[in-house]
């Protein structure tokens, strides 16, 4: 039959095509819909005496505002003779009156007071050695600042807006949004970015919520040269906000915005060392991801409750997906730089792994891959270099659960007890990555991703981690193959880490993975024992001086470097590159205000470098306790695991920079 001339009743109401087909358009077959065309057609246009009863109305309530206003100028003509010198401070505007949905621009004198304002964090300015505002050009000076009495508009377009302070002026807001998207977005894909971008120009409830903007505003400040002084106030308000949506309605805080801003507060806070706090973020993170059921998007368990709404769209089911996962990784890697237990167990997960980036941008669907389905060597290639990331994090958290959790009555020198099943395991799933991963997981053919750089240098540190510790078993009881076996998988590894870093000396480190120090510092860890062990080693001594110029210029954007910098000088490994370029008096001022100069016990940050990397220590304290700065300058002292240059194979030529090369990482950029 020809095509209707009007719209369906489902189309019309939705204000979407109808194609008129009949019996039923294409849209409401499609989905399900009953569809019928409704032949009479409503009158349009308001009913007669409408539009004189609405202007009646108004003149009313235009009487009343009025009244009102003369109301708020008798009271505040009689308050303004008794203000005393602890009044509040008039943050100026230049609106009047109060102000229109969607129609708010930020108040004039508002730079001003930005940084000078003390709501929440009394002397903010004098603690954290800001800058005095007036010689910033950041923060544009108005003449009329706090003149006349037009503080009224400026205070509701901030309630409006859902914050106490100004905001940042709107070009440092649009530049650190931009400078998240391009260098801190590429590892940390959770966001939709258009759809975040297009949500910016909406009316101020539909806007993505302040605490997570901050979130995204800190992570980017930190990073940039000229905004990096604004990095702490950020991260105050960040938590400031986020703990503020948990106190007020379930609405606020029972969202996957709000997840997101915890995601990237841990993020913050593990890159500055906070491990404690990171540690507290991420777990409430994960909580919130758990409650919110993302760890079962893709299936159901028992007495499972749903408590988002069905997702939209493909994209928005990504997301969905994406932001699980970040808490997911981020959950092994703070378990394994405290040594405190993961929350995740990976028998709850039924959620895909996360798809590619151009599906997740462009909204199209591509098959879904669960976890343990990705540890088998045949669905290797289906991976996304996400997926990749969030593979390998599984594994870093499988070895610190297996190094973690020792068995009383297992038997060290049984190939067959708990410890040695579960060693081979991992290994065999680390090798079946490496030897399996697909052509755009591989270097240098995925160099251009941060994930995959980073997907590449995990897999080495998982390695190193997993046969360190195998050494050290193997050599308690006299297994001298595992011994040599396990050194020669840890050079190789290390080897690895060297070549890969010398690959991309070339890249902006600030848009790397939060993490990437951790694989440096282990390899720097390996080559410094070998040439500690024979100092002749000149392959061995150009490597170390290589990786420390490499962490040293990452040291500038990631301030995470500092502690592994410390625990290698501490050891007394790599002593003598280490104090020909690290000024180290940053460390004095830079982490929470602990000093080098102080004893051991004060700086309990140290002992977060990672517990899978001082498996010995940690075993003889369980036989002899002792203190903890007795345990580090053990340390300094060649252990039982230090690799002989003797029993393992040289690096190969293609890891080994020149030995003529000097400790800049500039130059070794460019041979």
């Amino acid at each position: 039959p020809p095509p209707h001339r009007n719209a369906c009743a489902v189309c019309r109401k939705r204000k979407l095509k109808c194609d008129g087909a009949v019996p039923e358009c294409g849209r409401c077959k499609r989905l399900g819909h009953e569809c019928a065309y409704v032949e009479s057609r409503r009158k349009s246009g308001p009913k007669r005496g409408y539009v004189k009863g609405l202007e009646s109305r108004l003149a009313q309530v235009e009487g009343l505002l009025k009244e009102k206003e003369a109301e708020v100028e008798a009271i505040a003509g009689a308050s303004s003779s008794t203000t005393g010198v602890n009044s509040p401070p008039n943050l100026g505007s230049t609106a009047s009156g109060l102000p229109r949905s969607g129609a708010y621009t930020q108040p004039q004198g508002s730079e001003d007071a930005y940084l000078r304002n003390n709501i929440f964090l009394p002397d903010l300015t004098a603690s954290l050695n800001f800058v005095d505002p007036s010689q910033n050009d950041m923060f544009i000076s108005d003449p009329n600042f706090g003149a006349g009495n037009e503080a009224s508009g400026s205070q509701w377009a901030l309630a409006e807006l859902g914050v106490q302070e100004p905001l940042p002026p709107q070009e440092t807001m649009d530049e650190l949004t931009q400078l998240y998207f391009s260098k801190i977005h590429p590892s940390n894909d959770v966001i939709h970015q258009a759809r975040f971008l297009a949500t910016l120009s909406l009316s101020s409830f539909a806007r993505p919520s302040i605490a997570l903007r901050y979130a995204m505003w800190t992570l980017a400040a930190g990073i940039s040269p000229t905004h990096k002084h604004l990095a702490p106030l950020f991260y105050l308000r960040t938590r400031k906000y986020a703990e503020a949506d948990e106190a007020g309605s379930r609405t606020q805080y029972v969202n996957i915005r709000h997840a997101q801003a915890w995601v990237l507060i841990g993020t913050y806070e593990y890159k500055m060392l906070m491990y404690p706090k990171s540690w507290l973020s991420i777990g409430k993170a994960v909580r919130l991801c758990q409650m919110l059921g993302l760890h079962r998007l893709d299936g159901r368990g028992l007495g499972h409750i749903q408590a988002l709404e069905k997702p939209g769209d493909v994209a928005e089911k990504e997301e969905r997906r994406r932001t699980f996962w970040m808490a997911f990784a981020m959950d092994r890697y703070a378990a394994a730089s405290t040594g405190w237990p993961v929350i995740v167990d990976e028998r709850d997960i039924l959620t895909f792994l996360p798809s590619s980036e151009s599906a997740f941008e462009n909204g199209y669907e591509e098959p879904g891959i669960f976890l343990q389905d990705a540890m088998q060597p045949q669905h290797a290639r289906s991976l996304s270099s996400f997926g990749g990331v969030i593979v390998v994090a599984s594994l870093t958290g499988r070895v610190f659960e297996h190094l973690s959790r020792p068995n009383p009555l297992d038997n060290d020198s049984d190939p067959n007890s708990d410890y040695w099943r579960s060693h081979r395991k991992i290994e065999n799933i680390l090798l079946n990555m490496v030897l399996h991963l697909p052509t755009h997981l591989r270097l240098p053919a995925g160099s251009s991703s941060s994930n995959t750089i980073f997907l590449n240098m995990t897999l080495q540190s998982a390695t190193i981690c997993l046969h360190q510790a195998a050494i050290a078993k193997a050599e308690k009881v006299g297994q001298v193959g595992v011994v040599e076996e396990s050194r020669a998988r840890c050079v190789t590894a290390a080897n690895e880490i060297a070549s890969i870093m010398k690959r991309i000396a070339h890249f902006d480190l600030s848009s790397l993975h939060p993490y990437i120090p951790f694989p440096l510092y282990l390899s720097t860890r390996i080559f410094a024992q070998m040439a500690k062990a024979n100092p002749q080693d000149d392959s061995a001594n150009s490597l170390v001086r290589f990786l420390l110029s490499a962490l040293l210029a990452m040291k500038e954007v990631n301030p995470l470097v500092e502690s592994y910098l410390a625990q290698l000088d501490m050891e007394d490994l790599g002593l003598e590159a280490l104090r020909e370029n690290v000024t180290m008096g940053g460390l004095e001022t830079g982490v929470q205000g602990i000093s080098l100069s102080e004893s051991e016990e004060a700086k309990p940050w140290i002992s977060y470098v990672s517990p899978m990397v001082r498996i010995v220590e940690i075993e003889e304290d369980s036989m002899s306790p002792t203190s903890a700065s007795s345990r580090i300058r053990q340390a300094s002292t060649p252990s039982t695991t230090d690799l002989n240059p003797n029993s393992i194979p040289s690096p190969n030529a293609s890891a080994s920079p020149n030995a003529n090369h000097t400790s800049n990482f500039n130059h070794y950029s460019t041979s």
